[in-house]
């Protein structure tokens, strides 16, 4: 449970008065609007999140650029401009090896056909 001290009479007053207007059924849906508001409209915010998720192997690269709000290549950017390494989800071995093969198949010798 989040518990918030409120420390401006003026602030106290106004969030009460939109709990009382009946614009928010009570202080928790206030108090969750308005976060979830802090998070998706502050682009800082957003992005802090977003690399925080990725850090942590929440979300995937492009995922955490979604939730930014940013192009794949722009949180790319973010990333480096922060030194924050990226990670590459490698797969198994079996999956390696498979594409490995794949491109063995498909490779062609430098100035002749597949094959020969």
């Amino acid at each position: 449970m989040l518990k918030i001290e409120i420390d401006s009479p003026t602030l106290e007053k106004e969030i009460n008065a939109l709990v009382h207007s009946g614009l928010y059924a009570d202080l928790t849906v206030l108090m969750t609007d308005a976060l979830e508001k802090l998070v998706t409209t502050k682009r800082e915010s957003r992005l802090d999140a977003a690399i925080l998720l990725y850090q942590h192997g929440e979300v995937t690269l492009a995922r955490a650029a979604e939730l930014a709000g940013v192009h794949r290549f722009e949180f790319d950017a973010e990333l480096n401009a922060k030194g924050i390494p990226k990670t590459v989800e490698v797969g198994s071995v079996d999956d390696l090896q498979a594409g490995v093969s794949v491109l063995k198949q498909n490779h062609k010798p430098n100035g002749g056909e597949k094959g020969s």
